[in-house]
């Protein structure tokens, strides 16, 4: 059997902001083109809003509890010896593994582990920014070439992270855009210093949108298109108040958009999709011997099939272990549970620069996702929902004693 080609798009702090998600100011025409030729997954959440225990999770198939990386690679986290990263068990699966630019699995001093047998387009080793990479375009480029040059008849394995859109915006040259307006979130004040941080975020995956035109040109020039798993995919959601380092939507949110052999065109998924599936669903639809050890579970024929009704739905759990929160998320409600009382502004819309009275967090917060999708009201002890909150209490109990959280009473 002939394995497809991986190319794996990520972006940093982007959510869901992108033109095939409804966000209409900004401007994603590659990426909203890719959206129309596959399959897009409109109820998709990361399993923590930071980088590495996200990533982690969707590189390895096991939860940031088991797999180590229970926060940030730079503030000491790291992999499980034990634990395998998706380029070392794609390599032994006969994959042709290449990193371009961004990862955040590990730190530099153990990249060699993850299982990447190339690294290009690495970090600019500009003296402003020292840790910034080099940017979507920039990249794009170092991808084109490689596929010009590339001689090895393996299918290759290419993971692709835009340094876009973490701050600073205007990183690799990137402006402000507000040429179709600027699109503010509901649980924002409209201030002038959120219009300016938005329309530098928008002029970001403006400049992300321009590198995935660019790797989806390359593919097409080398007649690889058809041969080849496209993906692309974010890490956490955006990063202002209330969304990026909490377990509220805005935070957990992300996008998926899978093109490639056996998947429809023009197609939209509403399952409830947890990006610790990613693995196993990769590892499916390449047709390769699936993960010995995993937490998720493979929607690939959600994917190729994506019209069919849904036999069952599982819930989704999240962790912000530096927060000490742990969520359950059905497609109904969403119960957080707070371990500290860490402060936290009150119920938006709230100021960017998050000034306001902080007061402590409540133990537990239980939301109506059908009548408050924005989280806003705080149900937790209501009459009314008892029998929920029971029920999402004990299953998220269950989740965290299964994967041994080190929370866990």
């Amino acid at each position: 059997m002939k394995h497809p080609n991986i190319v794996l798009i990520s972006t940093h702090d982007s959510g869901k902001w992108f033109g095939c998600y409804g966000h209409l100011t900004v401007h994603t025409p590659h990426l909203d083109r890719l959206a129309d030729e596959g399959v897009v997954l409109d109820a998709y959440f990361a399993v923590s809003p930071i980088c590495s225990p996200s990533r982690g999770a969707a590189m390895t198939g096991l939860s940031p509890q088991r797999n180590g990386l229970l926060g940030l690679t730079h503030h000491g986290f790291r992999l499980h010896d034990d634990v395998p990263h998706a380029a070392a068990l794609l390599r032994e699966r006969g994959y042709e593994s290449v990193l371009f630019s961004f990862q955040h699995e590990a730190n530099e001093s153990e990249w060699p582990r993850l299982g990447f047998e190339r690294y290009e387009t690495p970090q600019t080793g500009d003296p402003q920014y020292p840790f910034m990479f080099r940017s979507a375009p920039e990249v794009a480029r170092g991808f084109a070439e490689f596929l010009e040059n590339r001689s090895d008849d393996r299918p290759f394995y290419a993971q692709i992270g835009f340094n876009e859109t973490h701050t600073p915006f205007w990183f690799g040259g990137a402006t402000p855009d507000r040429g179709q307006g600027v699109d503010i979130p509901p649980y924002l004040q409209e201030t002038p210093d959120a219009i300016h941080h938005f329309a530098g975020l928008q002029g970001a995956i403006r400049q992300a949108d321009e590198g995935v035109g660019l790797l989806l040109e390359a593919l097409d020039h080398q007649g690889l298109t058809e041969d080849t798993l496209v993906i692309f995919t974010t890490d956490h959601g955006i990063e202002s108040r209330r969304d990026k380092w909490t377990l509220y939507d805005p935070g957990i949110e992300i996008a998926g958009i899978f093109r490639g052999p056996g998947i429809p065109q023009g197609k939209r998924l509403a399952d409830l999709q947890s990006n610790l599936n990613f693995l196993p669903t990769l590892f499916d639809l390449a047709g390769v011997a699936p993960l010995a050890d995993t937490d998720g579970e493979s929607f690939a024929s959600r994917l190729r099939k994506p019209d069919e009704p849904l036999s069952r739905e599982t819930p989704f759990f999240g962790i912000y272990h530096n927060g000490a929160c742990r969520c359950i998320r059905t497609q109904t409600h969403k119960l957080i549970w707070n371990l500290g009382p860490e402060p936290y502004v009150p119920p938006p819309p709230q100021r960017l620069d998050g000034s306001g009275p902080a007061t402590a967090r409540p133990l537990w917060e239980l939301y109506d996702l059908q009548t408050d999708p924005q989280e806003f009201v705080n149900l937790a002890g209501s009459a009314e929902l008892r029998e929920t909150e029971s029920t999402l209490r004990g299953q998220l109990l269950d989740w965290l004693r299964k994967v041994e959280d080190p929370c866990t009473p």
